[in-house]
């Protein structure tokens, strides 16, 4: 029964992340560009994206933005 109820927690918590992943991502490319998260998050710097930006690729990869948002770079919230 813990298996099944935690195994339910990650797929929600899972599917929170690849939402807002999509919901940032408007072109859904499955990279955030700095004009996409602006259009959303319109208080982000370019400072708090370029750190974001681990492999300086100049997007964020849904990785970056997990990360990112774990850090406080970028909200999680909508």
């Amino acid at each position: 029964m813990k298996t099944t109820s935690l195994a339910g927690i990650l797929l929600i918590a899972g599917s929170s992340a690849l939402m807002a992943q999509t919901s940032l991502d408007a072109n859904e490319d499955g990279e955030v560009t700095m004009e996409e998260l602006v259009a959303v998050y319109a208080d982000v710097t370019a400072e708090a994206f370029s750190e974001a930006d681990a492999d300086a690729s100049g997007t964020l990869s849904a990785d970056e933005v997990a990360a990112a948002q774990e850090a406080g770079l970028i909200p999680s919230e909508m």
